[in-house]
């Protein structure tokens, strides 16, 4: 029982840290990063053929770089014998993110905002704005799962005996759940990619979210003649309720976009 208890807590802050990472990308920012990777790799046949770096597009035409021209502004701004900087981001963008491959500073990068500003020029404040309202959006939620994670544990600690502990991991299990769900509403839109780590993630959610309904459904189906205490039915609803809506919503986008 310990290891189970050990899995799902790892599992719980492995979520909470992919948070951190750019899981959710729109698909322009996607087009733009492999435009500057297919670049880099046609930069380095080009110098093992002429002991320099190309300086324009022109001079990699038989190399066959493809980019849709339309959507990714891809620019080699300085190329020499001894390295180059490249540049590339949509031409349009929404996110603000631009990705640089400078000899000098190591390679390929993502740009912090203070070098972004060159780039992204009429729409920044306006992305910015919009991105930290989604930050403060993000910080709210996280905010309520950890009060609602800080509930289960008062019930663990007032309820926990042998016949209540499934009811009670029940609830646990249905907040990563949850989070995982409101993560895809609240990100994945008609430009999002939706990649093998979120179809993954889905999937994994999901079962969670399943495995929480049938913990409860299963205390349920044992205890409810017993009459348990008020509080705890309360909470099992509130858990049967939570994971229908969580497996609901990832059942859905597995289908709309998987």
């Amino acid at each position: 029982m310990k290891s189970v208890k050990q899995f799902f807590t790892y599992s719980f802050f492995l979520l909470f840290l992919t948070s951190c990472n750019q899981i959710f990308e729109v698909d322009a920012d996607v087009q733009a990063r492999q435009a500057l990777l297919d670049l880099m790799a046609i930069q380095d046949k080009f110098y093992q053929e002429n002991q320099r770096y190309a300086t324009g597009h022109a001079e990699i035409e038989k190399y066959n770089l493809k980019y849709h021209s339309g959507i990714v502004y891809l620019e080699i701004e300085t190329a020499g014998k001894d390295g180059y900087r490249a540049v590339s981001l949509p031409a349009e963008s929404t996110t603000a993110r631009v990705f640089a491959h400078d000899s000098d500073q190591g390679g390929f990068y993502e740009m912090e905002q203070d070098e972004v500003s060159r780039y992204v020029l009429g729409a920044l404040k306006h992305i910015r704005d919009e991105k930290h309202k989604k930050d403060l959006n993000e910080l709210t939620g996280w905010i309520l799962m950890g009060g609602m994670a800080f509930i289960g544990l008062r019930f663990f600690a007032r309820y926990k005996s042998r016949e209540n502990n499934s009811a009670i991991w029940a609830y646990i299990l249905c907040l990563p759940a949850m989070g995982w769900a409101v993560a895809l509403l609240g990100n994945v839109e008609g430009n999002v990619v939706f990649t093998s780590t979120i179809a993954q993630a889905s999937w994994a959610g999901l079962a969670i979210a399943l495995m929480a309904l049938g913990l409860g459904c299963l205390w349920l189906k044992k205890n409810i003649s017993l009459r348990p205490p008020a509080p705890l039915i309360s909470l099992l609803i509130c858990t049967l309720v939570i994971s229908l809506l969580s497996a609901g919503t990832m059942a859905y986008m597995l289908k709309t976009f998987g």
